[in-house]
C-alpha cells in the first residue's frame, strides 16, 4: 500500500473514533484537497483514480482532465470511513433493487465489494471503490444523469425570489401562454417551449442586472428593491423557469369551451369558462403536496424528463471546472445555431427531409404500400422515415432512457402489426375506411356529425340516430382504444403486484390523515406543524432542503378542497347536465392511479392520463350525456396532468435547491395569470379567426386535438360504452381481461419468478402501443430509435465524457433552435401561404399516402352502406 493511501485511512480511522476533534482534521483534509483538485494524485495514486474513473465510464479521462463530478467524490471522500461506506452500499443495494436507471455493471459492482467485506478480503483498489462508490452515493448521486447537470453543493444565501425574478417570469408567461394558446388550435402547432424561453431569461435577467437601478424601499427593517446590487443568479433564473414551466401544463378546458361552442353550439359565458378553468387548473395542486413524500423527495425518483431544463440553466449560468473541450455555454449557442438554420430545410425548403416515404415513391397510386409504408396516412414503416429534428424529437430521444425508449419503440411495432391484422382482416367493415386516421366516420365513410343524432338539451336522440349512423373508427385508431382499454387494468394489477408495499403506505398515510381530521386537536396540529417530511430522506439533495422551510401539506389540501368547492358551483349553477357525484368519482379515480402513472413518469419519462377511463366509467353512469362526459373528463384527466407538471416542478426546484415555499406562491400567482390570458386568446380566436376549427382553414388552424375530443365525446358520451362494447366493437370489452392477464403475469414473474427481464415494464411496452396513435405512426418514433441507441446506449457506455457534458445541452440547443426557427418561418412565409412548390417538396403528399384512401369503394357495396341497416342500429 503506498505511503499516501496509508496516510488517508489513517485520518479516516481517527475521524470515526475520536470524535470531533479529529473530525476538524478530516475537514482540513478534504479542504487542502478541494484545494488541490486539479491534482488529486498527491492524495490517491494515479491509479486509484484512473480505475475509479473507468468504473464511472469515463474510459478516456486523465488525471488532468477529472470530471466536476468525480473530482466532488474524491473530495467528499475524507468524511466516509470505510466500515461507514461498507454501510452505505449494503443499504443501497436494497434501495436501488430492480432500478432500471442505475447501469447493471455499477450495482453488480456495489454487490461484489459488500460481498468482499464479508469476506474481510479487500485490498486497496476494493477500499477505494468501496468509500469512492459510498460517496458517490451519500454526497452526490448514483445516478449518471443526475451528475451531468445537478450541483450536489448549495448556497442558501444565493437570492432567489426577487422582484425581478418575478417580473421576467411572469411577463413571459404572459407572453408564452397567449402564443401557445394561440397556435395550439394549427395542424403544424408551434409553442414557446420552456428551452426558448430560458434563453429569453437569460438575455433580460443579465440586462436587468447591469441596467436597471438599485432602487429600495425598507419595510419593517427589510430592504425591497426592483433590483439587487448583484449579478443575474443561476436560482433566480431557475425559479423564473419555473414559473413559467407551470403554465406550459395542458390547459385543457380549452378543449371544452371549443367543442361545446364549435361542435354543441352551446353558448356559455365568459364566468362559467373562468370558474370551470379554475377549478380544473388549481384542484391537481392538492394531490400533488401528497405524491411528494412518493416521487419528490426519494432518490431513485430520477425524472428523466427533467434534465434537460437543469442542463440549460448550467450551461448558461453554471460555472465550468477543470473541463477540457468547448464549454457548454459555446456549445448550447452552437446547436441552437445549427439547428435554427437547418430547420428551414424539412420545414419549408424540401419537404422530403420531413417526410422521407420514398418507398411510395415507386408506385404512388398502390394503397397497400402507401398503407404499410406511407408516412402521410400510412404506418410509416420504414427503416430511414425523416430527417426532420421535428419528427426525430417527437418522443425525447435524448432524454428517455434507452432502456425505456427501445421498450415503447417495440410496443409500436407491434401495434403496427395489429393494424395490419385488423384491416386486411377487414374487421368491423374498417377496409372501407382509411387505415390510419383519427376522424370519426358514419357506414357511408363521411366524417360523423354529431349534430344529427342530439336533440336541443345536447343529449342522444333516438330516432335521428336510428335515421343517421352508428360511428366508425379506422383501424388505427381501433388498436389504440384496444391498447388504451388494456393499460388500466394492467396498471391495476402490476402496480398492486410489484409496487405493493409503497402504494399500501400511501393510501394508509392518506387515510390517517383523513381520519385524524375529525378531532378539533388534529386541525389545530396540522395549522402549527412545520412538517418537516424531509427529515426521513438522508440524499444528499434532500439534506441540502432541509435549509429551506416546506410547505405544509395543508396547503395543498385547502387549495384541493377550494378547486373541489369552486367545480361543484360550477356544476350546479350552469345548464351542465353533469351531477356533482360525478365529480367525486373522477377524484376517486385519481386517488387510486395517481401514485402508480406518476412513479412511471418519475422513472421512465412515460406519461399516462385516465382520460379514457373517465369516459367509459362515466359514460355507462351518464348514458347519451356527452356534455358531463367532456366535463367530467376535464377534472379526471387534469387532476392527474397538472399533478405531474406540479410534481416535475418541484423535483427539479429539489435538484436546484430552490426553497419550496417561494415556488409554491409563484405557482398559484402564474397559473391564476394563466387562466386569464388563454381564455383571452381563445374567445378572441372563436370570434375573429374565419372557418376556425374547419378542415379547409386557411392558416391550418383546424383544431385537430379539438376534433379528436369532440369524437371521443360522441362515441363515449352520445353513443355510450354499452352500444360500443355489446355491438358495434364487441372485441373491446374483451381488452379488460387482457389487460389484467398481462399485468398478473409480469408482475407475479416479476416479484416471484426467476430471471425477469431487468429492463421490461409492460406498462412502457403497452404504452408504446399507444404511442402509435393516429395520425402519430411509426416515423415518428423509427429515426428517434436511432438516435436514442447513439445516445443513451453508445455514447453514454463508451464516451460518457462527452455524453455527460453534451447530451442535455444538445437537447435543449436543438429544441430552441427548432421552436424560434418555426416561429420565424411561420410568419415569414407559411402564414401568407407563401408555398415553394417544387419535386421536393410536392411528392411526399403525391399519391394514396397523401390523399389516404380506403381499400374498398363503399359504392360497390349493395346498399351503399356497411355494418347495421338504418333503423336497426345498436
Amino acid at each position: 500500500m503506498s505511503e499516501t493511501v496509508k496516510d488517508k485511512i489513517i485520518i479516516d480511522e481517527k475521524v470515526s473514533t475520536k470524535g470531533t476533534v479529529d473530525y476538524v482534521e478530516g475537514a482540513e483534509y478534504s479542504e487542502r484537497l478541494s484545494n488541490h483538485s486539479s491534482d488529486f494524485s498527491q492524495w490517491y495514486t494515479d491509479e486509484q483514480i484512473l480505475h475509479f474513473m473507468k468504473k464511472l465510464g469515463y474510459e478516456n479521462r486523465t488525471l488532468y482532465d477529472i470530471p466536476e463530478d468525480v473530482a466532488y467524490i474524491l473530495k467528499k471522500m475524507p468524511e466516509l470511513t470505510l466500515e461507514d461506506s461498507f454501510e452505505i452500499l449494503k443499504d443501497s443495494i436494497i434501495y436501488y433493487k430492480d432500478d432500471e436507471n442505475i447501469p447493471h455493471d455499477q450495482y453488480e459492482e456495489w454487490k461484489r465489494l459488500v460481498y468482499l467485506d464479508s469476506k474481510e478480503g479487500t485490498d486497496d483498489y476494493d477500499s477505494f471503490d468501496v468509500r469512492a462508490f459510498a460517496s458517490a452515493i451519500k454526497f452526490h448521486s448514483p445516478y449518471q444523469e443526475v451528475r451531468a447537470v445537478v450541483d450536489p453543493e448549495d448556497d442558501p444565501t444565493i437570492p432567489v425570489e426577487t422582484f425581478r425574478a418575478y417580473f421576467l417570469a411572469i411577463i413571459w408567461s404572459i407572453i408564452g401562454s397567449g402564443f401557445n394558446e394561440f397556435f395550439s388550435h394549427r395542424v403544424v402547432s408551434i409553442s414557446l417551449d420552456t428551452p426558448i424561453i430560458q434563453m429569453f431569461l437569460y438575455i433580460c435577467g443579465k440586462a436587468w442586472a447591469k441596467t436597471v437601478p438599485c432602487w429600495t424601499i425598507t419595510i419593517r427593517g427589510r430592504k425591497y428593491g426592483i433590483n439587487i446590487d448583484k449579478p443575474w443568479t443561476q436560482k433566480e433564473q431557475m425559479f423564473s423557469t419555473l414559473l413559467y414551466a407551470i403554465c406550459q401544463g395542458a390547459f385543457y378546458t380549452h378543449y371544452n369551451i371549443l367543442t361545446q361552442k364549435l361542435f354543441y353550439h352551446s353558448a356559455f359565458s365568459f364566468g362559467y369558462q373562468f370558474l370551470l378553468s379554475l377549478s380544473v387548473q388549481f384542484i391537481g395542486f392538492g394531490f400533488a403536496g401528497i405524491l411528494r413524500k412518493f416521487v419528490v423527495y426519494p432518490a431513485r425518483a430520477l425524472w428523466p424528463t427533467v434534465m434537460p431544463t437543469i442542463a440549460i440553466n448550467k450551461a448558461l449560468l453554471g460555472k465550468e471546472k477543470h473541463e477540457s473541450g468547448m464549454s457548454r455555454y459555446k456549445f448550447f449557442f452552437l446547436a441552437f445555431f445549427i439547428m435554427f438554420i437547418y430547420n428551414w430545410f424539412p420545414t419549408y425548403i424540401i419537404n422530403i427531409l420531413n417526410t422521407f416515404n420514398w418507398m411510395t415513391w415507386i408506385k404512388p397510386n398502390n394503397i397497400n404500400l402507401a398503407n404499410i409504408t406511407g408516412g402521410v396516412t400510412g404506418l410509416g414503416i420504414n427503416p430511414i422515415s425523416s430527417f426532420d429534428w421535428n419528427v426525430i424529437s417527437f418522443n425525447s430521444p435524448l432524454v428517455y432512457p434507452f432502456w425505456s425508449y427501445l421498450t415503447q419503440y417495440l410496443g409500436c411495432i407491434l401495434a403496427a402489426l395489429i393494424v395490419i391484422a385488423v384491416y386486411y382482416s377487414n374487421y368491423m367493415s374498417c377496409q372501407y375506411l382509411p387505415i390510419f386516421t383519427n376522424s370519426l366516420y358514419t357506414n357511408t365513410g363521411d366524417s360523423f356529425e354529431v349534430s344529427e343524432i342530439l336533440d336541443s338539451d345536447n343529449k342522444l336522440d333516438v330516432k335521428k340516430y336510428q335515421s343517421y349512423s352508428p360511428p366508425y373508427y379506422s383501424a388505427g385508431n381501433l388498436v389504440t382504444y384496444g391498447a388504451f382499454i388494456c393499460a388500466y387494468p394492467l396498471m391495476i394489477t402490476w402496480s398492486f403486484i410489484v409496487h405493493s408495499k409503497l402504494l399500501f403506505n400511501a393510501f394508509k398515510d392518506w387515510a390517517l390523515n383523513l381520519w385524524a381530521l375529525r378531532k378539533l386537536k388534529s386541525w389545530v396540529t396540522m395549522f402549527k406543524s412545520n412538517y418537516r417530511i424531509l427529515d426521513d430522506y438522508d440524499d444528499p439533495h434532500s439534506n441540502a432542503m432541509k435549509n429551506y422551510k416546506e410547505v405544509p401539506d395543508w396547503w395543498y389540501f385547502a387549495i384541493l378542497i377550494a378547486s373541489l368547492v369552486v367545480g361543484i358551483a360550477v356544476v350546479e349553477h350552469y345548464p351542465t347536465n353533469t351531477p356533482v357525484w360525478g365529480l367525486f368519482v373522477s377524484l376517486g379515480f385519481n386517488f387510486v392511479f395517481l401514485i402508480p402513472t406518476t412513479i412511471l413518469q418519475a422513472t421512465t419519462g412515460y406519461s399516462f392520463g385516465l382520460n379514457l377511463l373517465i369516459e367509459m366509467v362515466m359514460g355507462y353512469a351518464l348514458p347519451g350525456n356527452p356534455i358531463a362526459i367532456m366535463i367530467l373528463k376535464a377534472f379526471g384527466y387534469n387532476i392527474d396532468g397538472q399533478a405531474d407538471n406540479y410534481v416535475s416542478n418541484l423535483k427539479i426546484a429539489h435538484y436546484c435547491k430552490i426553497p419550496p415555499m417561494a415556488l409554491f406562491r409563484g405557482q398559484c400567482i402564474i397559473v391564476l395569470i394563466q387562466i386569464f390570458v388563454n381564455l383571452g386568446v381563445l374567445n378572441w380566436q372563436i370570434s375573429n379567426i374565419k372557418d376556425f376549427c374547419t378542415p379547409h382553414q386557411n392558416a391550418k388552424f383546424t383544431c385537430p386535438d379539438a376534433v379528436t375530443y369532440y369524437n371521443a365525446s360522441v362515441v363515449w358520451g352520445a353513443i355510450g360504452p354499452k352500444r360500443i362494447f355489446n355491438y358495434i366493437y364487441p372485441i373491446f370489452k374483451w381488452c379488460w381481461l387482457i389487460g389484467a392477464c398481462i399485468g398478473i403475469f409480469f408482475g407475479v414473474w416479476k416479484r416471484w419468478g426467476k430471471f425477469y427481464p431487468r429492463y421490461f415494464d409492460p406498462m412502457l411496452f403497452v404504452g408504446g402501443m399507444l404511442n402509435m396513435s393516429p395520425p402519430y405512426n411509426l416515423m415518428y418514433y423509427t429515426s428517434g430509435m436511432i438516435v436514442s441507441y447513439i445516445s443513451q446506449y453508445y455514447m453514454k457506455r463508451h464516451h460518457l465524457n462527452l455524453w455527460e457534458k453534451y447530451n442535455y445541452v444538445l437537447s435543449a440547443g436543438f429544441s430552441t433552435g427548432l421552436v424560434l426557427s418555426a416561429i420565424i418561418i411561420f410568419f415569414a412565409v407559411q402564414y401568407k401561404d407563401t408555398a415553394f412548390n417544387w419535386w421536393g417538396n410536392t411528392v411526399p403528399y403525391a399519391g394514396a399516402d397523401g390523399v389516404g384512401y380506403p381499400l374498398k369503394n363503399i359504392t360497390d357495396t349493395a346498399n351503399g352502406y356497411f355494418g347495421y341497416a338504418p333503423g336497426h342500429y345498436p
